[in-house]
C-alpha cells in the first residue's frame, strides 16, 4: 500500500501540456515542483527557440486546466541539463500538490517514470513504467533500461525513486524503435542559478534555483501541518519504504532539516558550503557532474554519500550552518540549532557520547577551530622490573588536569619485585576505582592511558575493570570493561628514545589536518614508507604486537604520536583479504573521526557497540590505539614523586 500510495501522490502532481485553442491536443508531461511552478523539458513546448514569441499555453492535471506561460529556460543546447525549463501558472491561487524532489547525487536503482500519452484518434491517457537506471550520459543524464517502452509524450515527466520514494529525475527522450530512453537528473536543477527569464520574469528572483528548491521545501513543510494534506502523506510513505532502525536519517528528518534551512540566507559561495561539509566530516565533497552546489540543502544531500549516512553528520552539518547564519538570521538559525539538540536527544548513549558538551554547537564549532574537546587523564604506568622485565612490573598512577602542563601524583605500587601482569587488575583495582569518583566530571569519564613497552601492547587493558566483584544488581558503569564506558589508549615507554621535534611534529600532523590510512604490511612497507608519508598519516599495523613489534617500535621510532594495530590471534603467512577489509574499515574510521582528538571516543563507542550485541561493531574487537600527546610527556620518577 505504501508504494501506491508514493505512486498515487505522484500521478496527482503530474500534469499535461498542450495548446490553448485544442485541450485534448498533447505536446508533452511535466509535474509541480513549487507552488505555482511546472517543471518540464523544453523541448516540448513548440517554438521553445524563440520563448518571448510561445505566448500562453494550457496545464491540464488533477487541479483542472489552467493557463501557463514560459518563466525560466537554460538556453537550449545539446547536454541533457540544458533541456529544462520551468512553466508558471497563469493564476496563483491554483491549489496543487507537488512531487517531493531528492536532494542526493548519487543515482538509483529501480525507478518509476510517469506521463502521458495519447494514441490516434484517442484522448490523452495518463501512462507509467517500471525500469531501472543502467547508466549515465554526460554530467546530468541517466539512462533507462530496456524494461519499458516510453511512448510518445511522456518527455517531461517525474522519475521517481522506488527504494527512496523522491522524484530525483525528468523523463527527456524515448529511444526510436527501442524500450528504454533517457532521464536528466534532479540535480541539473542547480543550472536554473544562470537561467534565462521569459518575457522579464521575475518570480523567482535573482537566484531562481535556490527561489525555487526552497519554495518547494517550505511548501512541504507548510502542507504537512494540515489534516490529510499530501505532502504529509508523501513523508509518511517515504517512511514506509525507507529501511527503519537505530542511527537513520529518517525522510522526516529530511524533510524537517530541509524546510529550517531554506528559513536561512544562502551560502556566500559554493567553497564555503564545501569548507562546512568538509569541517563536518572531515572530507571534501567531490560533486557528481558539471553543476556546482548552490544550496545548504545540497550539502545535506551530500551528505547521504558520506559515513553511511550517519545520522550525527547530519547534525554536524545543520549545526554548523546555523551557527554560520546565527548574526545575519539570527531567529531560524536559532531554531535549525533548537531543532538539532532536540534530535540528538534521540541518538544511542554511545553515540550521544560525542555531544557531550552543555550544547551541541559550542563542540562544534571547537572541532571547527581545530581544538578536540578537553579533559581530564588518568595514567598507568607499567615499567618493567630490571632483573626480571619479561614477567614483573611496576606502577605508578598519575593524572593529568584539562590543562595538558599540569599532573599530579596519585598513587605507585610497593612491591619490591613489582607484580605480575596476571596480579596487575587486582592491585590496580581499588586506587584506580577511588581516583575516577575524582576525576570523572558530568561531561564523560576521564581518559584512561597505559604506559606500556611495545611487548605488552598485546595487554587487554581495556577489559580491565575498576570493580572486580559486583556491589550490587543495578548496572554500574564499574562493573564493566573499562573499555566499553570510558577511553583506554596505550602509550609506548620506548617514546623516552624519539627526538621530542620529530614526535610534535607527527602529532601535529593528526591534530589539525584530515587523518590518512596508511597500511604497513610489514616487511614490505619499512622505515623509508614512514619517514615519507603526510602529516596526516595513522599508520595501520595489521599484526599483532606479539608478532609485530618490530614494526610497532619502527612507528615510535619514528615520531608518530597515533597509530592503530590489531591484538589477537598471530599473524598467517601475508597477508590476504583479511587485512584488506580491516584497512577499508579503519579508512572509514579515520574519515568520520577527522582529527587525533577524536579517534579516542571513536574507538570506545564500536567497543560499546560490541558489547551490546552489534555484529557491525566485531570487526573493531582486536583494534588497539596508540596515542601519545606529547603536551602530555611522561613525568619523571623523582619530579612525579616531588608534585603537589
Amino acid at each position: 500500500m505504501t508504494a501506491a500510495k508514493l505512486e498515487e501522490l505522484t500521478r496527482r502532481a503530474t500534469v499535461r501540456i498542450g495548446p490553448q485553442g485544442d485541450p485534448d491536443r498533447l505536446w508533452g508531461t511535466g509535474f509541480f515542483v513549487a507552488p505555482g511552478w511546472v517543471l518540464s523539458c523544453a523541448h516540448v513546448i513548440p517554438g521553445v527557440e524563440r520563448p518571448e514569441a510561445v505566448g500562453a499555453f494550457l496545464v491540464h492535471g488533477r487541479h483542472g486546466s489552467t493557463p501557463a506561460r514560459l518563466g525560466y529556460w537554460l538556453g537550449g543546447g545539446f547536454d541533457p541539463e540544458q533541456d529544462l525549463v520551468l512553466i508558471r501558472l497563469a493564476d496563483d491561487s491554483v491549489r496543487h500538490t507537488c512531487v517531493r524532489l531528492g536532494d542526493r547525487s548519487d543515482a538509483p536503482s529501480r525507478v518509476t517514470v510517469y506521463g502521458w500519452r495519447a494514441a490516434e484518434g484517442c484522448k490523452p491517457q495518463t501512462w507509467s513504467g517500471h525500469c531501472v537506471i543502467n547508466g549515465s550520459d554526460g554530467s546530468s543524464g541517466l539512462t533507462l533500461g530496456p524494461e519499458t517502452e516510453i511512448p510518445h509524450g511522456a518527455s517531461g515527466g517525474p522519475v521517481l525513486d522506488r527504494d527512496r520514494g523522491v522524484v530525483l529525475g525528468v523523463v527527456k527522450a524515448r529511444r526510436r524503435g527501442k524500450d528504454g530512453g533517457l532521464a536528466i537528473a534532479a540535480t541539473a536543477l542547480r543550472g536554473f542559478a544562470r537561467a534565462v527569464p521569459v518575457g522579464g520574469e521575475q518570480g523567482l528572483g535573482r537566484e531562481p534555483y535556490r527561489e525555487l528548491i526552497r519554495a518547494h521545501d517550505q511548501w512541504h513543510h507548510r502542507m504537512r501541518e494540515e489534516p490529510g494534506s499530501e505532502a504529509k502523506s508523501w513523508v509518511a510513505a517515504q517512511e514506509g519504504i525507507v529501511p527503519s532502525g537505530e542511527r537513520v536519517w529518517t525522510p522526516r528528518d529530511s524533510a524537517a532539516a530541509s524546510a529550517l534551512l531554506a528559513e536561512l540566507p544562502p551560502p556566500v559561495s559554493t567553497r564555503e558550503l564545501e569548507s562546512l561539509i568538509e569541517v563536518a566530516v572531515g572530507e571534501e565533497p567531490l560533486w557528481p557532474g558539471a553543476v556546482a552546489a548552490r544550496d545548504w540543502r545540497d550539502g545535506h544531500g551530500w551528505l547521504y554519500e558520506t559515513a553511511d549516512g550517519d545520522d550525527i553528520a547530519f547534525l554536524h552539518y545543520l549545526l554548523l550552518v546555523a551557527r554560520t547564519c546565527a548574526a545575519e538570521r539570527p531567529g531560524p538559525a536559532a531554531e535549525l540549532e533548537r531543532w538539532a539538540l532536540q534530535r540528538a536527544g534521540q541518538l544511542p548513549v554511545y553515540y550521544r557520547a560525542l555531544l557531550k558538551t552543555p550544547r551541541i554547537a559550542a563542540w562544534v564549532a571547537e572541532r571547527a577551530a581545530g581544538a578536540e574537546a578537553g579533559g581530564p587523564v588518568v595514567a598507568v604506568e607499567l615499567r618493567p622490573d630490571a632483573y626480571r622485565p619479561q614477567d614483573r612490573f611496576h606502577w605508578r598512577i598519575w593524572t593529568w588536569a584539562e590543562e595538558a602542563g599540569c599532573f599530579r601524583a596519585w598513587d605507585e605500587g610497593d612491591e619490591p619485585e613489582g607484580a605480575s601482569l596476571a596480579e596487575l587488575p587486582y592491585l590496580l583495582s581499588e586506587p584506580l576505582h577511588e581516583i575516577f569518583g575524582r576525576t570523572d566530571t558530568e561531561g564523560g569519564p576521564a581518559r584512561l592511558e597505559f604506559v606500556l613497552p611495545v611487548e605488552c601492547f598485546d595487554e587487554n587493558v581495556h577489559l580491565w575493570r575498576s570493580r572486580l566483584v559486583a556491589r550490587t544488581m543495578r548496572p554500574d558503569p564499574a562493573d564493566r570493561p573499562f573499555g566499553v564506558h570510558r577511553q583506554v589508549v596505550l602509550r609506548p615507554l620506548e617514546r623516552e628514545a624519539t627526538p621530542r621535534e620529530l614526535h610534535r611534529e607527527r602529532w601535529l600532523g593528526v591534530a589539525e589536518g584530515a587523518l590518512e590510512t596508511l597500511p604497513l604490511r610489514w616487511p614490505e612497507a619499512g622505515s623509508e614508507v614512514l619517514e615519507a608519508a603526510p602529516a596526516g598519516a595513522v599508520p595501520l599495523v595489521c599484526r599483532t604486537a606479539g608478532d609485530g613489534a618490530e614494526p610497532l617500535r619502527e612507528v615510535i621510532r619514528a615520531g608518530y604520536a597515533v597509530a592503530l594495530w590489531r591484538r589477537g590471534d598471530p599473524h598467517q603467512a601475508g597477508c590476504g583479504t583479511p587485512c584488506g577489509d580491516l584497512e577499508d574499515r579503519v579508512a572509514r574510521l579515520l574519515r568520520r573521526a577527522r582529527r587525533a582528538g577524536a579517534l579516542p571516543e571513536e574507538l570506545r563507542m564500536l567497543r560499546e557497540r560490541i558489547s551490546r550485541a552489534d555484529a557491525d561493531a566485531d570487526w573493531a574487537e582486536p583494534l588497539a590505539l596508540l596515542y601519545d600527546d606529547p603536551d602530555r610527556p611522561l613525568p619523571e620518577p623523582a619530579g612525579l614523586l616531588n608534585s603537589p
